[in-house]
C-alpha cells in the first residue's frame, strides 16, 4: 500500500505543472505553427481557469481514496499465502 501511495503522490506531483511550463509549452507550440497565437491565448487562459477552479489534492484525499480500494495489507497477504501452503500440503 506504501507503494500506490507513493505512486499516487508523484502522480499528482506530476499532473500539477506550473504555468511557467505552460507558458513555455505554448509559446514552443506557436513557434512551431502548431498554434496561432490568439489559440495559445485563449488556451493558456482557459486552462488557467480550469487550475484556479480546481480543488486542490491535499494527503488525506489520497489517504482516504486508497483507503477506499480495499486493497490487503502486506501482512494480510502474508497470512494467506502461508495458509494457501498449508492447504496445498494437505
Amino acid at each position: 500500500m506504501e507503494e500506490l501511495k507513493k505512486m499516487a503522490l508523484v502522480t499528482l506531483g506530476a499532473a500539477s505543472v506550473s504555468f511557467e511550463k505552460l507558458d513555455k509549452t505554448i509559446q514552443e507550440l506557436i513557434e512551431k505553427g502548431n498554434l496561432t497565437v490568439k489559440q495559445g491565448k485563449e488556451l493558456r487562459e482557459e486552462l488557467m481557469k480550469k487550475g484556479e477552479e480546481a480543488k486542490p489534492v491535499t494527503l488525506k484525499d489520497v489517504e482516504e481514496f486508497i483507503g477506499s480500494l480495499e486493497l490487503v495489507s502486506r501482512e494480510e497477504f502474508d497470512e494467506l499465502r502461508e495458509r494457501i501452503r498449508k492447504l496445498e500440503e494437505r
